[in-house]
């Protein structure tokens, strides 16, 4: 390596800016824009979707084969079908599959009794 290369300077950066509080000076705007905006009224009035209610943990065992399928789905369709997570696809998998076991063994009212412990041991049929 040459000495020459050794001296080199940048230059055109100007000097460092003034830091307060171990924030830079200008960086008020940068968190100002990037603050939610305050929510319209009307919009609160309105009630929020099933899927933005409380929420509890679901464990269940699938094949592996249904997994791989399910989770490839949701990476090529998430966007376009308005999927943002994939526990938002499960759900809806989910919520439809109840609306149509509803439909035709309860008349399309919903089940009740979802609350109760479910029965444990072998499963049904076996």
């Amino acid at each position: 390596m040459s000495d020459a290369a050794s001296n080199r300077t940048i230059t055109g950066l100007g000097a460092p800016r003034r830091r307060v509080g171990g924030v830079r000076a200008d960086a008020s705007r940068l968190i100002a824009s990037n603050r939610a905006a305050q929510p319209d009224p009307a919009a609160a009035a309105q009630p929020r979707p099933s899927a933005r209610a409380a929420k509890e943990q679901l464990n269940v065992a699938i094949p592996v084969d249904v997994r791989a399928r399910i989770r490839a789905a949701y990476r090529y369709t998430g966007v376009t079908e308005g999927h943002r997570t994939f526990s938002d696809l499960i759900t809806s998998l989910l919520e439809a599959e109840a609306r149509r076991l509803e439909g035709q063994y309860n008349d399309g009212r919903t089940f009740t009794g979802g609350d109760q412990p479910l029965p444990g041991g072998r499963p049904l049929g076996e």
